[in-house]
């Protein structure tokens, strides 16, 4: 009889527990089968280059999940999205990222998606290396951001105090107006991303190329590749409850990226439709743009690399430390 009691007891644990599994298992279905919108913004400029294929296209992220694109003007309104959590995808400069991951809310690195595009510009003939820079003037933008710490960097691994040695003027805002400037012939020297630099060398042909900050960060570091310089970031929110669409959003971002590289006439027509940058502007610049697609996992190194030399350099670059290991998103 007690033998008797104990199998029907055992079945009905093991009936119950198969129950509890099923409805745990609908529940799941049913979160994954929810109806949903993603939330992904793009930068206006060269940043906003590589997911313009999306914006024209949706991309088919499943029966349950649609996409609502936006542009916006600068990184400043892009935190204000990302820090109130209003967006599931968001692209930063490498280094705001990081900044953002650490103060709140912990959006994560799904990917870089542009590497760097930076280069110092001069009509100067006496400027031809760095060491050249001593006691010169150079133009720049964003103090405080990616370019300034750059090259400050790069002038002290020269030998150069990039406060004593060099002169250093931001009194430009934008990088439009410094390339203007610099076509009309008002300054000499400047430092500028694509697709400025392209801008400038079409309109100017007395303005050289004088310094690669790309092929500088490689020789100083001696890795094969250089900086990362733009990210996507995804809620940590949808990588944990919808990882099946994370993975879509960022296969259409690769698949975009590699026809933008490979169709710059097309691209670019887009990029002016969406109001990222004109199109005549953007079409020549595209194969200098760097954009590249590599999965977190992959960017690790260079991104660990790339945020150890600003934190060293200055610590408020990257938010006073390294993010953990729960920045990057895992498979």
């Amino acid at each position: 009889m007690r033998r008797s009691y104990a199998i029907i007891l055992t079945a009905a644990l093991l009936l119950g527990g198969a129950e509890i599994n099923l409805a745990a298992r609908g529940l799941q279905e049913v979160k994954e089968t929810e109806e949903i919108t993603i939330e992904a913004a793009a930068l206006k400029g060269p940043s906003g280059f590589g997911m313009i294929k999306m914006f024209e296209d949706e991309p088919e992220l499943g029966p349950e999940a649609d996409t609502n694109f936006k542009v916006l003007p600068s990184p400043k309104a892009m935190v204000s999205r990302v820090a109130g959590g209003e967006l599931d995808f968001a692209v930063f400069p490498a280094n705001m990222a990081a900044k953002m991951y650490t103060a709140g809310p912990g959006y994560k690195l799904g990917a870089v998606v542009g590497m760097g595009v930076l280069h110092l510009l001069s009509r100067d003939a006496d400027i031809n290396e760095w060491s050249d820079l001593q006691d010169k003037t150079v133009h720049s933008i964003g103090k405080g951001a990616t370019p300034d710490y750059l090259f400050r960097y790069l002038l002290s691994q020269h030998g150069l105090d990039p406060n004593e040695d060099v002169r250093i003027d931001f009194s430009v805002s934008s990088g439009p107006q410094l390339a203007q400037l610099l076509i009309s012939g008002k300054i000499d020297t400047a430092i500028l991303p694509e697709p400025f630099v392209t801008m400038v060398r079409t309109r100017a042909s007395d303005v050289r190329r004088v310094l690669d900050f790309q092929s500088s960060w490689q020789q100083i570091q001696g890795g094969e590749t250089t900086y990362p310089i733009t990210v996507v970031v995804v809620k940590p929110q949808l990588a944990a409850e919808r990882p099946e669409l994370v993975e879509r959003f960022l296969e259409a971002y690769s698949e975009s990226i590699e026809w933008v590289n490979s169709n710059p006439a097309e691209a670019a027509q887009l990029i002016g439709k969406y109001e990222v940058m004109p199109a005549a502007l953007a079409e020549p610049a595209i194969p200098h743009c760097n954009l590249k697609f590599i999965p977190s996992a992959a960017a690790r190194p260079i991104m660990e690399e790339f945020l150890q030399v600003l934190l060293d350099f200055n610590p408020a670059s990257v938010g006073g430390q390294l993010p953990d290991d729960g920045f990057y998103l895992t498979p």
